[in-house]
């Protein structure tokens, strides 16, 4: 069988599967080998942590939205003339094996040997026995062998190595030491965004990722993928970084994500993509584009007016909660938006660009220079806990998405709350576990706090073109 890639895996969350990851996307990169970046589990963080190495989008792997097969036809389509990929697990390896979603059975499914990694931290020798019953605990893919975090000196090291070897498990293939320049900020949904840090610590720890990249054991990592045959992303040490999906999307030469069927039909989205709006599934687009759809970003930050010529907006979610002075103090493109909003033609909005379109948060005067879009008569309100997680699967309510068929799925994460309402709103979904309605519905605009992974169901994609084509004609 041909070297397709690696799946990297940890006993849970936190263990250090993003670093380690970031760490091999940097240290393929060097050695000539070209990769792509994968995530398992609804996420849109992590991603962006790979897409600041490897300069390319990274893909979605999630068995919840894809049958096997298709996941594996995406994964060979996407890594098809290069060395392979890198996919980072969720969660622990075996969280998910209830409704068949787990890390394991993505490894499973694409064929692909694990790289376990661990914290190392306050034990030694007692790592080969969570190594051992993890190994154990089921038949299925080869484990290529152990990176420890969060080590410390070099005695450490050789502990864990010696323990591992005495047991005949997976051998250490390196390890990321405790150190402040190895560290991922965090907030309220998880990971900050890679472009958050300022460019000092960026340095130190593209640095640190260097030097943790340069002590693993490639040796036996370079068995897992295939020789290079296409030249790897040429990497700057200075300039201007590939930090923002904007630039990731668009110089995404190495990824056959065009259709040679693709329908012209050539239409706009302008979706938002700046620092307030990026949470985004980049096989939305891909699906989008081959049903006709050409993307055009912009930005409700940083811009005065709307691209063009667009026949309908796609609002993303994000942290529009940490930008909401900005956000309202941009009264041209609230403008532009609420005048978009009110000609019919179609806005889809995903949790952030839901909070985007209510009148602003609960706590902040009715002053017009303290409110949002309005569409909405809603206001939002910040919590700090979890009010909804997980997965959903949803048919189509009311709105532009009304006669679309079957059933799309995607996932909740949302820490605000909505309080107000009106007579006007509709329910856009209706979940298909128990009936009850999600999100709103009015005029052209549909938005909930829902992510939909579109390609779970190919025909919204067609229904959201029809949408627009219907929204160009009126």
């Amino acid at each position: 069988m041909t070297a397709r890639g690696v799946v990297v895996a940890g006993a849970g969350s936190g263990s250090g599967k993003t670093l380690v990851t970031m760490a091999l996307l940097w240290g393929l990169a060097q050695r000539g080998f070209s990769v792509h970046p994968f995530k398992c589990g609804p996420d849109f963080i992590d991603p962006r942590h790979h897409e600041w190495i490897a300069r390319i989008p990274s893909g979605n792997l999630d068995l919840h939205f894809s049958e096997p097969s298709g996941l594996r036809e995406r994964f060979d389509r996407q890594v098809a003339g290069s060395s392979g990929g890198v996919v980072e697990g969720v969660m622990g390896l075996f969280d998910g094996l209830a409704r068949g979603s787990s890390t394991w059975d993505i490894a499973r499914a694409l064929e692909l040997p694990v790289i376990l990694v661990l914290s190392a931290q306050g034990m030694a020798e007692t790592l080969a026995a969570l190594v051992r019953g993890i190994v154990l605990h089921r038949e299925g893919p080869h484990f290529l062998g152990v990176i420890a975090t969060r080590t410390g000196s070099d005695r450490h090291r050789k502990l864990i190595a010696d323990a591992l070897a005495a047991e005949g498990l997976p051998p250490l293939l390196g390890v990321l030491p405790r150190d402040e320049a190895l560290s991922l900020p965090e907030r309220h949904l998880g990971l900050c965004a890679p472009g958050e840090q300022g460019t000092e610590e960026a340095v130190r720890l593209r640095q640190a990722l260097s030097c943790a990249a340069d002590a693993l054991d490639w040796s036996r990592i370079l068995s897992a993928f295939s020789p290079p045959s296409v030249p790897a992303p040429e990497f700057r040490e200075s300039g201007e970084e590939c930090t923002d999906f904007t630039r990731a999307w668009r110089t995404r030469n190495t990824t056959p994500f065009h259709s040679s069927s693709r329908v012209r039909r050539f239409l706009r989205l302008g979706v938002v993509l700046d620092e307030a709006f990026w949470f985004y599934y980049p096989e939305n687009w891909e699906l989008f584009e081959k049903c006709g759809i050409d993307i055009v970003f912009f930005s409700l930050l940083k811009d005065r007016r709307l691209p063009p010529n667009c026949d309908g907006l796609y609002l993303g979610g994000g942290y529009p909660e940490r930008f909401f002075r900005e956000l309202a103090l941009n009264r041209k493109m609230i403008g532009e938006v609420r005048q978009f909003c009110a000609s019919g033609r179609p806005v889809y909005a995903e949790c952030g660009g839901l909070l985007y379109l209510t009148e602003g948060p609960l706590q902040e005067e009715a002053g017009e220079e303290s409110r949002l879009a309005g569409i909405f008569p809603l206001r939002y309100s910040m919590g700090d806990r979890l009010k909804r997680l997980g997965y959903a699967e949803v048919t189509a309510g009311k709105g532009f998405f009304s006669e679309a068929p079957g059933s799309v799925r995607g996932h909740l994460f949302h820490y605000s709350r909505l309080s107000g309402g009106g007579t006007d709103l509709q329910g856009a979904f209706l979940h298909t576990s128990d009936g009850t309605s999600e999100g709103f519905a009015m005029n052209g605009v549909v938005a909930s706090y829902l992510h939909l992974f579109f390609p779970s169901n190919p025909l919204w994609g067609e229904a959201l073109a029809r949408a627009l084509e219907k929204g160009r004609n009126d």
